[in-house]
């Protein structure tokens, strides 16, 4: 017995080290943010965006629905001896005390509360903002509203946008905003398991989440209904009171999948506090879009067919990239004496000084599942994908060109959005790199395509990068590519780089 009691506890302590040494070096570098996340100072609000990743826009899901969160730990009075943490100014601790009773001495107040999107967007009265032009074709308000907010792919840009949105809509505009995906807490819930949600006579899922949560969301909903919020706030209560009861390595599993999601851009934060805000963007943590590469290319989908056809959307990208030598240019010289410029043969080009020609060709391929063109709840929320497309491409790419395969159509009868916007592209300077923008439209039950290729300037002593930003919230989206002849692959977990 003596025996196997000690191989247990081998096992589990060798577990419990695989699982929190590399968690404590992964957290060293945000301890000195410790009491700004936890609130020591003053309470620390958050506004975390649930965004419904079946229906993509620039930076994640659609953010039908919102959790705050305000952090206010209650330090018990007859600790009042404080010593500082080093490096930590700030953040306050009990003097003279051991671990554990510092630790059970601060007994953080968390006040969780949910609400619908429609409600602080719905409190924007007689304000007019002029909206991105995709957002009026496709929903016609005539002005820019909370809900369509995110649309800059460049995180703190639309989080900026959403912060504003929110003050006017008669919310905080918080310490710390959250986007935070459906994807990523069906992940968290593979780990919790099912749980009971009494409220609702139901058992919460995995494989039933999102029926569940559409179904309370647009089933019997009428405007002023608090149905959805209720039915948030049932879920997210009896989610939090099972995480509470789970073992330790598995609540570090759920705070691995944080943050690795949150490494992989597909959740976002966006601070008010400047040296944590600086910190991400050194670190490459804060969303940002810009150049990274000579080469730098970036696809962002935004879903504006009013339903959740991203759930039956699958994609492939094919890159082919090859170079076209050309000669050195020719190097006028003047003769002492001349007047003008002459050019001599012979002594006109230099070698080091040749160029080339990069070319880039891309084929975006589309599949979407969708059984019917429009939705037909509870069973299904998909339907024609009606998709604005955005590639972001090097600023110095010349003969720029799209084709589309179907021809794009311009009007699917039967759809609630039957005129589509004529696809012609938007070609613009933004973030340091070209925007090129159009409309794109992927029938249910049927594929697609689209050709992009432009031609990069580049000097033979320079070196070819490539970087291939994947959108944020787009857990996955394959790539193949041809890089000179060399044959590579990545699934774009991640940005990739070449």
């Amino acid at each position: 017995m003596k025996r196997f009691l000690f191989l247990f506890l081998s096992v589990f302590f060798s577990v419990l080290i695989i699982l929190i040494v590399p968690f404590a070096k992964t957290i060293k570098p945000y301890l000195p943010f410790a009491s700004y996340f936890l609130g020591l100072e003053k309470p620390t609000s958050y506004l975390v965006l649930l965004g419904n990743d079946t229906e993509m826009r620039a930076n994640g899901g659609f953010t039908g629905s919102y959790a705050k969160i305000i952090l206010s730990p209650v330090i018990p009075t007859d600790l009042s001896a404080v010593a500082e943490v080093e490096g930590s100014p700030s953040t306050v601790i009990p003097a003279k005390a051991g671990i554990h009773q510092i630790f059970s001495s601060f007994k953080p107040s968390l006040d969780l509360t949910f609400q619908d999107i429609y409600v602080p967007n719905g409190q924007i009265a007689g304000l007019f903002v002029e909206p991105p032009e995709p957002i009026q074709q496709a929903f016609g308000h005539g002005t820019w509203e909370l809900a369509n907010a995110d649309w800059e792919p460049d995180f703190p840009t639309s989080a900026k946008t959403l912060r504003w949105f929110m003050e006017k809509g008669k919310e905080i505009n918080p310490d710390i905003l959250v986007l935070l995906n459906l994807t990523t807490i069906k992940n968290i819930l593979d780990v919790v398991g099912s749980f009971p949600v009494p409220e609702h006579n139901a058992t919460i899922t995995p494989s039933n989440l999102y029926l569940f949560l559409q179904g309370k969301a647009e089933i019997n909903f009428f405007p002023g209904s608090t149905q959805k919020k209720d039915t948030l706030t049932a879920v997210g209560n009896a989610l939090i009171k099972k995480i509470k009861t789970l073992s330790i390595p598995k609540k570090l599993q759920i705070i691995s999948i944080l943050y690795q999601d949150f490494q992989n851009q597909n959740l976002l934060v966006h601070s008010t506090n400047e040296d944590f805000q600086s910190f991400l963007v050194r670190h490459n943590l804060a969303g940002e879009l810009k150049p990274e590469a000579l080469d730098t290319y970036s696809l962002v989908e935004t879903n504006l067919g009013a339903n959740k056809a991203n759930q039956f959307v699958t994609r492939q990208t094919t890159h082919i990239i090859t170079r076209q030598s050309t000669p050195p240019p020719v190097i006028p010289t003047t003769v002492e004496g001349s007047p003008s410029t002459t050019v001599i043969p012979g002594l006109t080009r230099n070698p080091s000084d040749s160029t080339e020609i990069i070319h880039h060709q891309v084929q975006l391929s589309l599949n979407n599942s969708s059984p019917d063109p429009n939705p037909k709840p509870p069973f299904h929320y998909g339907g024609n994908y009606i998709a604005y497309l955005r590639f972001f491409i090097p600023a110095t790419a010349k003969n720029i060109t799209i084709k589309q395969s179907p021809p794009p159509a311009t009007v699917i009868p039967g759809t609630p959005f039957s005129n589509i916007p004529e696809p012609n592209p938007e070609i613009i300077p933004k973030y340091g790199l070209t925007e090129v923008g159009f409309w794109h439209t992927t029938l249910a039950g049927g594929s697609s395509t689209v050709d992009l290729s432009y031609d990069l300037p580049h000097t033979s002593q320079e070196d070819y990068s490539l970087s291939i930003l994947k959108q944020h919230g787009m857990v996955t989206s394959p790539q193949t590519l041809d890089i000179f002849g060399k044959k590579l692959a990545t699934n774009l977990l991640f940005s990739f780089r070449y």
